[in-house]
Formats: C-alpha cells, structure tokens, sequence
C-alpha cells in the first residue's frame, strides 16, 4: 500500500476563529436593541406631540365653524373637522371678531407695539449692564455680580405689587404715563444681564485691543466690534423677550383699564365675557394670539434650544 502523503502545515498558519459566529450574533442583537429603543423612543414622542397639539388643532379647526357648529359637532369625530369644505366660510368667525370688537386690531398693533419697545430697550440696556460686569473691576464688583444671580431665583410675581407702588409714587401710573410705567420694569432682566456677561466674558480681549489701536474707543469698539460678535446670544434674548411681553398679562391687567391700551392678552378677557358669549369668535381671537408664538418657536428652534443650553452651562 501506498503511504498517504502529509502535507505540511505553515508556520503563520491560524486556527480557525470560532467565536466569530457568537460575536457577530451579539452585534446583531446589540443592534436590534438600540432600533428597537430608537423606535420606542419616536413612538412616545408621537404620542406626546398628539397630546400636546391636540387642544392647538382643535382650537384652530372650532375657529372656522360658528357658534352653533360647534357645539352640534362637540361630541363627535367632526369636531377636528372643518363645518364646511368652502374655504370662503372658514374666516367668518375671524371677520365677526373685528366687526364685534372695534378695540381688537389695536390691542394686536398695541401688543406689537410693546414688544418691539421692550425688546430694543432690553437689548440695549441689558448688554451694556452685562458688558460693564465682565469688562470692570470696581469696588463691590463681586458683591454685584452675587446679588444678581440670587435674584435669578426670585419669582416675578412677587415684584409686581411693589413696582406698581413706586411707579404710582413717580406719577407712572397717569394716563398720559401708563404705557411708560407699563414698559419700564420690563427693560432690566438679572437673568439676560447674566446671560450677556457670560457670554462677554468669552470673547477675546485682544479684539478690543487691537480696536483701540485703530482709533475707537470704548463705546465705538461696543457697537461696532462686541455687538457684531454676540449675534447668537442677542437673539436668544430677542426671543425670549417677545414670547415674554407677548404672553404677559397680570402686570397688563393692573396697569390698563382702558381698552385702547390693553395688549391682546388682556383684550382677550373682555371678549370671553362678552355676553352672548360666542365659542368661535373666543377660537378666533385665541388663535390671533397662538400664532406668532408658534411662528416663532417653529423659525427660531435653534435659538431658544442653544439660550437653555446656553444658559445652563454658563
């Protein structure tokens, strides 16, 4: 008989991974895993997106309907409907609203009028206080700093009655005057002053040393050098000031009694004790106010996301 001849094995030669097949399986589960949580996690933000827009949608849709297609529809599925399919007839609500209420378009322009005021007030005298905290060493400069952090976590409410004391002392609280009175506390914010030094504070210094080589000086090297570098941090203020001023009404309600001054959200109280009392003009109306603060958390996301996280990490 033949002998079998034995091939020779190879010095580098490996032995078969055998484990390869378990650990590919570990991956695929791994990863099966994290779809899974990922799917999970989509599925109860769609769940909380529905619960929160719910009361929204059904608001706008009760906006297009009459008083008395609301209620017929109240207790069915075509509440989250339109009354009618003719577009034309939706907006009638909306005409009723500034036909019955002669103040309305004011209160909107007013309430457009006081948030652009505030806006350009806080922005000026805001980074300018927060400016001097991060730039100026002066006697009691620490001690300043401290008492505007703790007064971060003062509740705004229990200022009110002791501004409406001292503005009724300085004679804000006249007719001719109200309106200053009204804007004035609004124009000093510890927390934006706070949020404008953190963010000075990051800023080279040697910006606004070579400014001052070239010739400016310091309000100069401001404006035209600091500002230009604080765009993100400016409209994460812009921002919360307006959805702030837009949304205010307990210092509105004590400040106007007359109409013709009232912003919108202080407006809106004399239409939902209007009496007969109309559902869909009290949704039109309702509506008028939820939009720009939609629009502007829908535009400008990125904006209030970075300010949180802005302001948390600083």
């Amino acid at each position: 008989m033949e002998e079998a001849t034995v091939c020779p094995v190879p010095e580098n030669a490996q032995p078969p991974k055998a484990e390869k097949p378990a650990k590919d399986s570990a991956a695929v589960r791994r990863k099966a895993l994290r779809i899974s949580l990922k799917t999970l996690f989509y599925i109860m933000m769609c769940v909380l997106a529905v619960l929160f827009l719910f009361p929204v949608f059904w608001m706008v849709m009760n906006s297009f309907k009459s008083h008395e297609q609301v209620y017929a529809t109240m207790d069915s599925l075509a509440t989250f409907l339109p009354a009618s399919w003719n577009v034309g007839e939706w907006f009638a609500s909306y005409g009723n609203l500034f036909t019955t209420f002669d103040e309305f378009g004011r209160s909107i322009l007013n309430s457009v009028m006081y948030c652009a005021i505030t806006i350009a007030g806080v922005l000026l005298i805001n980074s300018l206080a927060g400016y001097a905290l991060a730039r100026f060493v002066f006697p009691g400069h620490k001690t300043l700093v401290t008492i505007i952090i703790l007064l971060l976590i003062v509740p705004v409410e229990t200022s009110i009655v002791p501004q409406y004391v001292i503005l009724n002392t300085l004679g804000l609280t006249s007719r001719d005057l109200r309106v200053v009175g009204y804007l004035l506390p609004g124009l000093v914010s510890p927390f934006y002053i706070f949020m404008f030094r953190s963010y000075f504070l990051g800023i080279p210094r040697e910006l606004e040393e070579a400014a001052y080589i070239d010739g400016c000086g310091r309000f100069r090297t401001y404006f035209r050098v600091i500002l230009p570098c604080c765009l993100p941090v400016i409209a994460t203020v812009s921002i919360f000031t307006f959805m702030g001023q837009w949304n205010e009404y307990v210092f509105a309600q004590l400040m106007f009694s007359d109409p013709t001054l009232q912003p919108l959200q202080v407006y809106l109280q004399l239409i939902n004790n209007f009496n007969p009392k109309d559902i869909s003009l009290i949704m039109a109306s309702l509506t008028f106010s939820t939009i720009p603060i939609a629009v502007v958390y829908i535009f400008c996301q990125r904006y209030i996301i970075e300010g949180v996280a802005f302001s948390g990490l600083k």
